[in-house]
C-alpha cells in the first residue's frame, strides 16, 4: 500500500476515545523511558563520585591510621613514640587533671570548651595549654622508660597478668557506665585507633614500671633512728587528740555562708595538693573576713555581741570546771541552728582522733600541745567568725607501727624519686615531628612551668605516706614523693571523670587529638 493511500486511509478513520486513552499511554511509556535514562546516566555519574570518594577516604584513612600507628611522632632516649602511646600518655594526663581539680579549672585559666593551643597558660605567657600537658605527658613517658629500661636491664620479674585483669575489669565497667562498647570506649578515651590490644602494651609496661618503683622503695627503707628523728620534727602531721567542742557564734542580721574552721584541710584543698598550711590559713581568714563585712553590723555592734558571748563562754567553761557534763552544757546553750547537733544519739561536741589541721584554727596549737593534760580546759576567741570555743583536752594518741610505716615509705619515696628524676634526664627528647613547642620556649621562662610540668602520678605504695601527708596540708616532704609511674587503676579512675557521658568523653579525646598527675592529696 502505498504511502498516500495509508495516510488518506487514516484520515478517514473515526478517532475513538480508546485512541486518545492509548496515544496518552504510549506518550507516556516514552516520557518515562527518557526519565529513567537520564535517571541512570545521573546515577552512574553520583556512584562515579561516590567512588572516588570512597577510594580517596580510604586512601586518607590509610595514611592517617600509618601515621598514627607507625610513624615516629617524637623519640625519648632510644625509643620511638607514635602518636598513638603519645595520645595515652596526654589523654591521661590531661584526664587526670579535670579528675582532680574538677570546677576549679576555670578558675586556674583552664577553658575546657576550647581548644588547648589557644589558651595561654598562667604559669608562663610564652606556653599554652596544649604546651603544658605535653611537657607533663613526656615528661611522664620519659620516666616510665627509664624505670621499665632499668628494671628490665636489672633482672627485675613482674606478672602482670593479675594487674591487667583488674584494669581489663574496669574498663569494661567504665564502658557500661558511658553506655558505649569497650572497642568505643578506648577510642573516646585513647583517640582515633586505640583498641584494647593496641593500648595493652602501655599499661603493662606502665605497671612494669610502678612495680619497680614499689620494689625500689621497700630496698630503700630508712633505718629506725631517721624515722624517729623525722617523726619528732613532724608530730602533729601524724598524732591525733580527742578533745570536746563547742562555739559561741555573733548571730548577724543577714543569712552567710561561711567556712567553718572545722573544714578539715582536705576539704579546703581539693583544688591543689600543693597548697601549704599557711595559703590555706590565709584563703580561710581572707574568706572569713569577707563574710564578716556582710553581716550587715557595725564593728561597734559585733564588738558588743562579741563581749556578751565572752560572759556565755566563760560561764560555760567554770561550770565545766565544777564538773557539770559538757554535751548537756552543749544541749543548754545551743542556739536554734545549733540544736539538733547536741543531746542526740551521737555525741556531737566530741571529736576522736582529729588531726592538727581538721582542729578549729584557734584550737589546733593549744590541743597539740605537749603541756596538754587530760581535762584541761579553754576558751578561745575568732576574731574572724565572730566566735568564742570553749574546748576540752582529752587524749592525745599516735599509732606508732602505722605512722613508722609511713614516714617509712615517705623517705623511702623521697630517694627513689631523685633516682628517677635523674635516670629520667638521660633520656634525651628529640621532636621528630616537630609538634612540641614547649621545647621551643625560651630556657628562662619556662622555670615555673617545669615544675609543674614534670608533676606525674604517684604510685600505690606510697598512698598511704602521702595519704597522712596530706593531714600536713602538703607539705614539701609530701610533695617531693611523686613519681613518674600510672598505675592501671589510676588510669581508669581518670576515666570516672571523663566518661558521664560518651559527649563529654569525645570532647576530651577530640581536644587531645589536636593537642598523670599526681593523685590528689
Amino acid at each position: 500500500m502505498s504511502k498516500e493511500k495509508q495516510t488518506e486511509e487514516q484520515s478517514d478513520k473515526v478517532v475513538t476515545r480508546y485512541d486518545r486513552r492509548m496515544e496518552k499511554r504510549k506518550k507516556e511509556e516514552e516520557k518515562e523511558r527518557k526519565s529513567w535514562k537520564r535517571f541512570k546516566i545521573v546515577s552512574i555519574i553520583i556512584l562515579a563520585a561516590v567512588a572516588v570518594s570512597i577510594v580517596f577516604s580510604i586512601g586518607t584513612s590509610f595514611y592517617n591510621r600509618y601515621t598514627v600507628l607507625n610513624q615516629t611522632y617524637f623519640q625519648v632516649g632510644d625509643h620511638d613514640i607514635t602518636r598513638l602511646e603519645y595520645n595515652y600518655y596526654f589523654n591521661n594526663v590531661y584526664n587526670n587533671f579535670i579528675s582532680m581539680y574538677g570546677s576549679y579549672v576555670s578558675m586556674m585559666g583552664l577553658d575546657t570548651t576550647m581548644d588547648l593551643d589557644e589558651q595561654t597558660y598562667p604559669g608562663n605567657e610564652n606556653m599554652t595549654w596544649k604546651d603544658y600537658f605535653d611537657q607533663s605527658a613526656v615528661a611522664q613517658i620519659q620516666q616510665v622508660k627509664a624505670m621499665a629500661d632499668e628494671a628490665r636491664e636489672n633482672g627485675f620479674e613482674y606478672d602482670s597478668s593479675e594487674d591487667m585483669a583488674s584494669y581489663e575489669t574496669e574498663i569494661a565497667a567504665q564502658a557500661e557506665s558511658a553506655s558505649v562498647t569497650e572497642s568505643d570506649f578506648y577510642t573516646l578515651m585513647y583517640g582515633d585507633y586505640a583498641t584494647q590490644s593496641r593500648i595493652e602494651p602501655f599499661v603493662e609496661e606502665n605497671l612494669l614500671a610502678t612495680a619497680y618503683y614499689d620494689h625500689l622503695v621497700e630496698e630503700n627503707q630508712p633505718a629506725d633512728d631517721e624515722i624517729a628523728a623525722y617523726y619528732e620534727e613532724n608530730k602533729n602531721a601524724y598524732d591525733t587528740v580527742t578533745y570536746r567542742s563547742f562555739y559561741f557564734e555573733v548571730e548577724t542580721d543577714t543569712e552567710e555562708e561561711t567556712t567553718s574552721e572545722e573544714t578539715t584541710a582536705a576539704e579546703e584543698t581539693t583544688a591543689s595538693e600543693e597548697t601549704t598550711a599557711e595559703e590555706i590559713t590565709a584563703a580561710e581568714q581572707e574568706t572569713e573576713t569577707t563574710s564578716e563585712e556582710e553581716t550587715g553590723m557595725t564593728d561597734e555592734e559585733i564588738a558588743a555581741a562579741m563581749d556578751e558571748l565572752k560572759v556565755q563562754a566563760d560561764e560555760m567553761a567554770a561550770r565545766l570546771e565544777a564538773g557539770e557534763d559538757f554535751e548537756d552544757l552543749c544541749v543548754e546553750y545551743a542556739t536554734e541552728d545549733q540544736k539538733e547537733n547536741y543531746g542526740g544519739e551521737e555525741d556531737g561536741s566530741l571529736t576522736e582522733e582529729g588531726s592538727y589541721y581538721g582542729a578549729p584554727t584557734v584550737a589546733a596549737d593549744w590541743l597539740f600541745d605537749e603541756s596538754r593534760q587530760e581535762g584541761d580546759i579553754t576558751v578561745l576567741e575568732s576574731e574572724s567568725l565572730n566566735r568564742y570555743y570553749v574546748v576540752q583536752f582529752i587524749s592525745r594518741q599516735n599509732d606508732e607501727e602505722a605512722t613508722n610505716e609511713s614516714i617509712g615509705n615517705l623517705l623511702a619515696s623521697q630517694t627513689v624519686s631523685e633516682h628517677v628524676t635523674e635516670i629520667a634526664q638521660e633520656y634525651t627528647v628529640t621532636d621528630v615531628a616537630g609538634e612540641l613547642h614547649y621545647l621551643t620556649v625560651p630556657e628562662e621562662s619556662t622555670e615555673a612551668a617545669e615544675t609543674e610540668g614534670t608533676e606525674t602520678t604517684a604510685t600505690e605504695s606510697t598512698e598511704a605516706a602521702e595519704t597522712e601527708a596530706s593531714d600536713t596540708a602538703g607539705t614539701t616532704e609530701a610533695a617531693e614523693t611523686e613519681t613518674v609511674t600510672e598505675t592501671a587503676a589510676e588510669t581508669t579512675e581518670a576515666a570516672d571523670e571523663t566518661t558521664e557521658t560518651a559527649a563529654e568523653t569525645e570532647e576530651t579525646t577530640s581536644a587531645s587529638e589536636e593537642t598523670t598527675a599526681v593523685d590528689a592529696q
